[in-house]
């Protein structure tokens, strides 16, 4: 239960989270934005087309959670966020949000219970072997 558990948590705040935030990349400057509501879901996500600095438009979408980033900013809005960095600027000011100790101590103690799991187990199939 503790490895699920653990996997879990892995999955959540390593993949869904951090590794999300972190494979962003988006450069240019906003020029339409729309939220975008879900009729089963109270949380809304944020539609933007960013005309990038080659003049071709990409589309983002900001979610809820700290692997977006944040949702109804203004057309008009220039965005720089850099591959593998959590951080991101924004009408050239830096912008760190993202709570990564939190993320840190989180996958730490995922990570501990993984290997805590895996000892237990292979504790207890030596154990079982040595009765048989």
């Amino acid at each position: 239960m503790f490895l699920a558990f653990s996997l879990w948590i892995l999955y959540g705040f390593g993949y869904e989270a951090l590794f999300q935030r972190l494979t962003t990349q988006l450069e240019g400057a906003v020029v339409s934005s729309h939220d975008v509501h879900s009729p089963n879901n109270p949380r809304y996500v944020t539609e933007y087309v960013v005309r990038c600095p080659d003049g071709r438009e990409a589309t983002y979408v900001a979610g809820s959670s700290d692997a977006s980033l944040p949702q109804s900013m203004p057309v008009g809005t220039t965005i720089r966020k850099r591959k593998w960095r959590v951080d991101y600027e924004r009408d050239g000011q830096n912008i760190s949000d993202f709570p990564i100790a939190l993320y840190v101590l989180t996958l730490g103690a995922a990570v501990a219970g993984l290997v805590w799991s895996v000892r237990l187990w292979r504790q207890q199939r030596m154990a079982a072997k040595q009765y048989e």
